[in-house]
């Protein structure tokens, strides 16, 4: 018989250096409620208080601020990593974020439309 597996209805990327570091850190639902990570955290998803959403979280290695992502029109984008003691995508100045994005797609060729 095929394994269940766990619906989730929302996933976000979380700084490992997060868990690591034994502090309580907030992780933001799309709803906008905030659910408070304590680590050492066990399990692999939380429940939004606000919306009942079943969050995956992914663990991305080392502390980054961002990670490269992709628009559904294939346009590059920057995705938050929670947890991070980083600046969040949002606090980047426009010139910030215009650079990274040009350095992305001139690595991967992605063309504006």
């Amino acid at each position: 018989m095929p394994e269940k597996r766990d619906q989730f209805d929302l996933y976000t990327f979380v700084a490992e250096a997060a868990l690591q570091g034994g502090a309580p850190f907030p992780l933001e639902c799309n709803c906008g409620k905030v659910i408070t990570i304590m680590p050492p955290f066990q399990d692999e998803y939380v429940v939004c208080p606000g919306c009942e959403s079943r969050i995956r979280m992914l663990m991305i290695g080392g502390d980054p601020g961002y990670i490269i992502g992709a628009d559904p029109d294939g346009s590059p984008t920057l995705l938050p990593v929670q947890g991070s003691s980083k600046p969040h995508p949002s606090q980047l100045s426009a010139a910030e974020r215009d650079a990274i994005l040009s350095k992305i797609k001139e690595r991967f060729g992605k063309q504006d439309k």
